[in-house]
């Protein structure tokens, strides 16, 4: 009867390896599922080989890849587009029905998907040693950030992780397409933009003073504007190296300052006010904290916990200072939509939705509505902070380019004037 060398993984989490008799493959599977095992890797043994050298090479080969392992023990990073693909299957695999443990490993075994390998293969030694997802995620990779974790904690609380991954998958998908949608729509007014500040510089340092000679043999003098720009380029190119030194320091100081204790809050704060930013950022933030609030509360978690969890969706420490406060009233026995009109955060037309959900008794489905609304509305924002970017940038430089322009015509129409007297 042919022989199966095997590697599996037991209940506990333990790499077993050895070998089984069994008349095919198939038969060999089902022999180490009956065992509770869980196989990865299983070959029939070659006829020269014994049982004990194919259970040697076995052993060995576990042993090599668990030092590969733990050699790679740095930090792994994974870019946008495979982090996105990652979750995507992770997230199908989980609602499949599958446990953690063996669709990580399923995903560290495929050929198809060698990028996801390092960051399944970290994950599932995190998990086998006791951590759970969610701080797995934060050891193993700076590129989950902590609001990638704090889904997934809310997930795991909530016994639903695969939800909680797919719809972050659809989270990250989303921005994907924002950023795609942002560079694209910059591409030309970038370009216009540049070639205006050139413009703008080779008139100011090229043409300019070419006329200055012409200029100052005339009668009256050099005009006024003339002057302030020919001084302006003379004091940039003496000056050049000390502007440039204050603005880096300016830039360095206002970075530090947005990351102090003090400085933070305010700064965040600052943001939601930006014309069109903010619009898109508050909408952002309103999508994301209800969906996740809502996939909470129909997992069967209590309010209050999906609150405190929900509250780690945004990086920004103003929002998190409101939410901890709309925490702290549902907590005294406050109702939410009474707590969330406490906050400088949530339109009235929101609220009234929470409370019809409050009155229904069906806060999930008045949330996860809510959330598809600040969706849309979420579109929306993007798409008018992009329509007013092409303009402003067109206005800069038809600006530049007209006071240029307006200097030249103005010492040209001078000069004839002067020949003509």
């Amino acid at each position: 009867m042919p022989t199966f060398a095997y590697q599996a993984t037991d209940a506990t989490g333990r790499d077993l390896s050895g070998t089984v008799e069994a008349p095919d493959r198939t038969s060999a599977l089902r022999q180490l599922t009956g065992k509770g095992l869980q196989p990865f890797s299983v070959s029939e043994s070659n006829a020269g080989k014994t049982a004990k050298a194919i259970a040697s090479a076995a052993a060995n080969s576990a042993t090599k890849a668990k030092n590969k392992i733990e050699d790679a023990s740095g930090p792994i990073r994974i870019g946008a587009t495979n982090l996105q693909l990652f979750t995507e299957e992770l997230s199908e695999l989980l609602e499949a029905g599958m446990r953690l443990e063996p669709a990580l490993k399923l995903m560290e075994g495929r050929d198809e998907n060698a990028t996801h390998r390092p960051i399944a293969r970290r994950l599932g030694n995190l998990i086998r040693e006791g951590h759970s997802f969610s701080h797995a995620l934060r050891q193993s990779s700076p590129s989950f950030s902590e609001l990638y974790c704090a889904v997934a904690a809310a997930g795991e609380a909530g016994g639903s992780l695969g939800v909680a991954l797919r719809r972050q998958s659809q989270y990250l998908s989303s921005v994907r397409e924002m950023r795609g949608k942002v560079a694209v729509a910059l591409i030309y007014p970038g370009f216009l933009l540049v070639s205006a500040i050139g413009v703008a510089i080779m008139f100011a340092t090229f043409l300019i003073p070419k006329l200055t000679g012409v200029v100052a043999n005339m009668k009256g003098g050099m005009p006024k504007g003339i002057r302030i720009i020919l001084n302006t380029t003379d004091f940039f190119k003496t000056w050049w190296w000390l502007m440039l030194a204050l603005a880096v320091l300016a830039a360095l100081g206002a970075w530090v300052w947005s990351r102090s204790p003090k400085g933070k809050p305010v700064w965040d704060q600052k943001k939601l006010k930006i014309p069109f930013i903010g619009g898109v950022l508050t909408a952002s933030f309103h999508s994301q904290f209800l969906e996740t609030l809502a996939s909470l509360s129909s997992g069967g978690l209590p309010l209050l916990r999906g609150l405190e969890l929900a509250a780690k969706v945004s990086s920004n420490v103003f929002i998190q200072g409101q939410l901890a406060k709309v925490t702290d009233l549902v907590r005294d026995g406050a109702p939410m939509s009474r707590a969330l009109e406490r906050t400088a955060l949530f339109p009235q037309n929101m609220i009234e939705m929470v409370r019809i959900g409050e009155h229904t008794g069906d806060i999930t489905g008045s949330l996860r509505r809510t959330a598809d609304r600040c969706g849309r509305e979420l579109g929306k924002s993007l798409d008018k902070a992009m329509a007013m970017v092409q303009p402003v940038i067109i206005l800069i430089m038809a600006g530049l380019v007209g006071t240029m322009a307006y200097v030249m015509i103005s010492v040209i129409s001078q000069t004839v004037s002067s020949i003509r007297r």
